[in-house]
């Protein structure tokens, strides 16, 4: 349409009028988005309403404005080709539309491109609609420019913040310079009557379409844009957000729940595990809920977190009510989760009954296996759920049922020492004497649990008495360990055979005898047959002391007083039990009994350093053929295969008299082993202190060196034995000697982490920074190992922290290497330079990212910021 130069004047000087009432509406809208403002900070439901109302009569102002400066507006169809509406955000609270003038040179400008979601606009006859994709604008802002506003001075809309929308007039400098190209947080803007987008509003999900208005606090880096409900805009939920909608169903909120169903939100939106409204719901029991996402179209079966649906939540949980609710919406009973299990096998599980009736009432399977194999029934056991175990079982559940590898029901009963459980089973159809896993039966599990009801209970169902395991054990073996007499007595009774041997050929008898379980091994006797004559001889032979050879005497005297008898002595003189030694003396046994090798009980009594029994054998009348010290010579010539004398073994299993014995008999003191060891070594070694002194008292070298070059005091620091070091250094141990490695006693010390051996070295005079042949000290030692009390003990002592090994190494290389974080912070806190590198280049920093010791790491650059 051709304009002529009078109407062209007509309509600038109509326009100059226009731009003038806008200054005064623009005046108005300032002083009501300064009470917005504060509506938002307070959240005051009740003002905001009240302003909307004002603002709702102050746009129909504005837009005769437009309409009479405008000329032409755009036709419906238009609109329709050029809106892009549907890519509108969830969250969006408030909407945009802008009315542009055909003149704009705006139309040239804008590009939206990378503008955040949300935008309806309305477009007339421009080359905008070329140029315009609303798919990334975002919400939430309005204004109102004139020509003269100093906005348009000062407008970028690179950073804008909230409350903008844009009247533009074809004079507006705003033409020339505005870039919507990173605009963010754009909204509702004053519409004319003739606008077509009062007639197709934006389709997001908007709760306000026609009336807002902000302040523009043109800040290039300002505060987080407000939505109307005040607070940050990306993190308030809008009425249909599928987060708000996932909390109110696991809060229980149905009012909150039915508003936002109510307002279009996604009633089937997953968290982020993978759950919908209605699994949270069914989860927590809240049927209200429940009912109300069903009626607006939840999915009764869609699968969650670990493939589990809504009726896999509630049975797990145990809701009854919930699961009857979702039975009847047609939640399919038999849907398996991610491990294989049923809501039967969930309820069973948790031992929820009336939720499993609830699902066996719509004729849920009972005996469905999970992938481990396992049914219900198997679960409700090894839950100990008596209630449930009853329940499957009277619904027909196999009692029998195994998974792979794995006991049976009854067995798992029998090892709970559930006596109820175990009746139900039996009662329909359990086998008594099924086998496990291992081979174990439920009389063998109920014998090991205990319970004197549960195995006669099985006894009377026909278990096996005389079952075994795969070792080899009975259920008689078993009582007779755990000293269980009435066990014993009820098994016996039930023909439990007293000599049946395991796999390393111990039976009832040899091991009550071998125990000395008296009160067992009278009854056990009691119920020996003739036939288990060599067993008795057997068993006697392992008769730990006098009472219970006494006892054998009274149940067969004739085999006592045989070769079983002889044997016994042998036995007892070599394991050191006087005791039974001296009663079978008594009882008339040959002192000078021998074995195959011709050695006779007083030779073997003293080879093993039993000094206790070589005088009871002497005092028996034990016949010695040569002096005394022919004995002690063959004694200290008897030795294994360390070449250790009985010397030796009575000092490293610290049997002080059998030491002192020897010694009085002439023992060499400073006899070596094969490792050069001395009888001093191995009682410092093994921290027997008064074994040592009498070694010592009969003049034992104190410094004496071992192959390794090691002293005493070197083994027993490095052990940690800290009464042996005293006892050592009070004889004048040689302290700063080194063995082959170049090693002190304190570095042996720091090494074992015995704070306490470290100390006794130091105060004894003990070099707190002497190296080993790798130039390293004590103090490497200790952070090595990580024994951060050693390492503060050298530290205080005046230990060289920053002191390098041959390989460039310092103390806190070592800690920082083996993720030692106490260490690292010890050294670090003593003066430790993290800066000093190893011969490879290595800082301490460095070799902790490397063995990704990230607590140490973190120390470290912790001290070195």
């Amino acid at each position: 349409m051709e304009v002529n130069e009078s109407e062209k004047r007509h309509l600038e000087g109509h326009t100059t009028a226009v731009e003038e009432r806008i200054t005064k509406i623009e005046e108005r809208l300032t002083t009501i988005e300064d009470v917005l403002e504060r509506v938002v900070a307070k959240k005051g439901t009740e003002i905001e309403e009240s302003l909307h109302e004002k603002l709702s009569l102050l746009v129909p102002k504005v837009e005769t404005l437009l309409a009479s400066h405008q000329g032409e507006t755009p036709n419906s169809s238009q609109l329709q080709d050029q809106c892009y509406p549907a890519q509108s955000s969830p969250k969006t609270i408030i909407t945009f539309s802008t009315a542009l003038i055909p003149s704009s040179s705006l139309n040239r400008q804008l590009s939206p491109a990378q503008t955040p979601p949300v935008v309806s606009t309305v477009l007339t006859s421009s080359s905008l609609t070329q140029q315009l994709s609303a798919a990334k604008t975002s919400p939430a802002t309005v204004a109102v420019l004139t020509p003269s506003s100093s906005l348009n001075k000062q407008l970028s809309y690179a950073h804008t913040s909230p409350a903008i929308a844009a009247v533009l007039t074809p004079s507006s400098p705003l033409n020339q310079h505005l870039p919507l190209s990173q605009t963010s947080f754009v909204s509702v803007s004053a519409l004319t009557h003739t606008s077509p987008s009062n007639k197709q509003p934006t389709t997001g999900d908007a709760m306000l379409t026609n009336c807002c208005e902000g302040k523009l606090p043109l800040v290039p880096e300002g505060p987080p844009a407000l939505s109307i409900e005040g607070g940050p805009a990306s993190s308030s939920p809008s009425i249909d957000s599928p987060k708000s909608l996932l909390e109110a169903a696991e809060k229980g909120d149905v009012a909150a729940l039915r508003r936002f169903l109510a307002a279009g939100g996604r009633v089937n939106a997953r968290n982020e595990r993978g759950n919908t409204a209605l699994h949270l719901a069914a989860s927590n029991g809240r049927t209200e809920l429940v009912d109300v996402l069903i009626a607006n179209g939840a999915g009764v079966d869609r699968l969650g977190h670990q493939s589990r649906t809504p009726l896999h939540c509630a049975a797990a949980n145990g809701h009854s009510a919930t699961v009857a609710r979702l039975v009847v919406a047609g939640a399919a009973v038999e849907a398996r989760d991610a491990q294989g299990a049923t809501a039967v096998a969930l309820a069973a599980r948790g031992g929820h009954a009336a939720a499993l009736q609830s699902l066996l009432e719509q004729g849920a399977s009972v005996d469905t296996k999970d992938v481990d194999g396992r049914t219900p029934l198997s679960h409700a056991v090894r839950g100990n759920f008596s209630a449930v175990v009853a329940l499957l079982a009277e619904k027909g559940a196999d009692v029998n049922a195994t998974a792979e590898g794995e006991d049976t029901p009854l067995i798992d009963a029998s090892k709970h020492g559930n006596l109820e459980i175990v009746a139900c089973l039996l009662e329909k159809g359990a086998n008594v004497n099924a086998a496990g896993r291992v081979g174990e039966t439920p009389l063998l599990s109920a014998t090991k649990q205990g319970n004197a009801e549960l195995v006669a209970c099985l006894l009377e169902r026909g278990a096996n008495v005389n079952t075994t395991d795969v070792n080899g054990e009975t259920p008689l073996l078993v009582a007779v360990k755990n000293q269980k007499n009435d066990f014993v007595q009820l098994l016996l009774t039930k023909g439990a055979s007293p000599t049946k041997k395991n796999n390393v050929d111990k039976s009832p008898l040899f091991v009550a005898s071998k125990d000395s379980h008296v009160d067992i091994l009278e009854i056990l006797l009691e119920a020996v047959q003739e036939s288990d004559r060599d067993e008795i001889g057997r068993s006697l032979r392992v008769a730990a002391n006098a009472e219970v050879v006494w006892i054998f005497t009274d149940a067969a005297c004739d085999v006592v007083l045989g070769e079983a008898g002889r044997e016994a002595l042998l036995a007892s003189a070599a394991d050191g039990r006087q005791e039974a030694l001296r009663a079978l003396l008594q009882l008339g046994v040959n002192a000078n009994a021998t074995d195959a090798s011709r050695l006779t009980a007083l030779h073997i009594a003293a080879s093993k350093g039993h000094t206790s029994c070589v005088r009871t054998l002497v005092e028996a009348g034990a016949q010695v053929n040569v002096r005394k010290q022919y004995i002690v010579s063959y004694c200290d010539k008897f030795t294994d295969t360390n070449y250790y004398t009985p010397l030796h073994l009575a000092a490293m299993n610290g049997k002080r008299e059998c030491v002192v014995a020897r010694l009085d008999a002439g023992a060499q003191v400073n006899v070596k082993s094969r490792f050069g060891s001395t009888p001093l070594h191995l009682a410092a070694r093994g921290g027997k202190r008064e074994c040592v002194v009498a070694l010592l008292e009969a003049g034992a070298q104190v410094s004496v060196t071992d192959k390794h070059h090691q002293t005493p005091l070197h083994v027993a620091a490095w052990n940690g034995n800290k009464e042996c070091v005293v006892a050592l250094l009070d004889a004048g141990a040689q302290i700063n000697v080194k063995d082959r490695h170049g090693q002190t006693s304190l570095h042996l010390a720091a090494r074992g982490g015995k704070r306490e051996c470290v100390v006794a070295l130091l105060e004894a005079g003990a070099q707190v920074s002497v190296t080993d042949k790798d130039d390293e000290t004590p103090l490497h030692e200790a952070a090595w190992k990580g024994n951060n009390e050693c390492v503060v003990a050298l530290l205080e002592a005046g230990a060289q922290v920053n002191v390098k090994s041959r390989f460039g190494s310092t103390p806190l290389h070592l800690a920082a290497n083996e993720g030692k974080r106490e260490c690292v912070v010890a050294l670090l806190e003593g003066g430790a330079d993290a800066t000093i590198r190893t011969n490879n280049g290595y800082s301490a920093l460095d070799l902790a990212r490397n063995f990704n010791q990230q607590d140490c790491r973190i120390e470290i650059e912790r001290r070195m910021a």
